[in-house]
């Protein structure tokens, strides 16, 4: 059976292009008779907050949009749907990737340094160092070849140009998004995966981790990129936090 997801972060107040993003989804797994599954990302313990997770079933509720896989309500995901609950599985399985040859470094460059993608390695040299992977100190990014392209969905995309040697497991001893998303998908079985354009770096790194964590159906999975909804000035929508600013 064919399956999509709808997968918000609950990091700030879903807006007008979280909104586009659940009705493209919806119609699309309609029109391919897949299931729908409702997958929160809530992996970044530090940026969740339970009212932006009551939102998002809220708004779906207020959308008319139904899901037969995934949590019923707030009280449903944080006792049993809540990535935050996972991170020791996303540890061994990211041992478990790193053993069977997933080219990985440990790095002390912090992102206020490292501007932009990590072309070629970080800018302080930690690919050529050794260092540990210690909380608080090292982040664990991936070793890319120079060059290295990856095919989404019939979509040649340039890895190492456009997100460079990414993170895998974060200085804050939690995972980073790209291997939480590929394990998540792989789980669910995704086969329809609809994301906005100014994600395709993130496609194309969740494509390139997939074979390393047995992730068939990530890599082969049909890939929709939607255009952003921008407002009027021509600026990306991005969440807001009801009077706290954008997150």
């Amino acid at each position: 059976m064919p399956l999509t997801r709808i997968a918000p972060t609950p990091s700030g107040f879903l807006h007008e292009g979280n909104r586009h993003n659940f009705r493209l989804t919806a119609t699309l797994a309609a029109e391919a008779g897949a299931d729908l599954a409702l997958r929160i990302d809530d992996a970044d313990a530090s940026r969740y907050r339970r009212e932006y997770a009551e939102d998002v079933f809220v708004t779906l509720e207020g959308m008319g949009i139904a899901w037969t896989v995934g949590p019923r309500d707030v009280d449903d995901f944080e006792a049993h749907w809540s990535q935050r609950l996972k991170t020791e599985h996303y540890r061994a399985q990211l041992a478990g990737a790193i053993a069977r040859g997933l080219p990985v470094y440990a790095c002390t460059c912090t992102r206020s340094v490292q501007h932009g993608p990590a072309v070629g390695g970080c800018v302080g040299g930690c690919r050529h160092q050794e260092l540990p992977l210690e909380p608080g100190a090292t982040a664990l990014r991936t070793a890319l070849e120079p060059g290295a392209e990856v095919n989404v969905g019939g979509e040649v995309v340039p890895l190492a140009d456009s997100m460079g040697d990414f993170i895998l497991w974060r200085r804050d001893d939690l995972p980073a998004y790209q291997i939480v998303s590929v394990i998540e998908d792989r789980d669910l079985g995704t086969t329809l995966i609809v994301r906005g354009r100014d994600l395709m770096g993130s496609s194309a790194a969740q494509c390139y981790l997939a074979p390393w964590f047995a992730a068939d159906n990530v890599a082969a999975a049909t890939y929709v990129h939607h255009d952003l909804l921008v407002d009027a000035s021509g600026v990306k929508l991005s969440k807001s936090t009801r009077g706290e600013g954008s997150r």
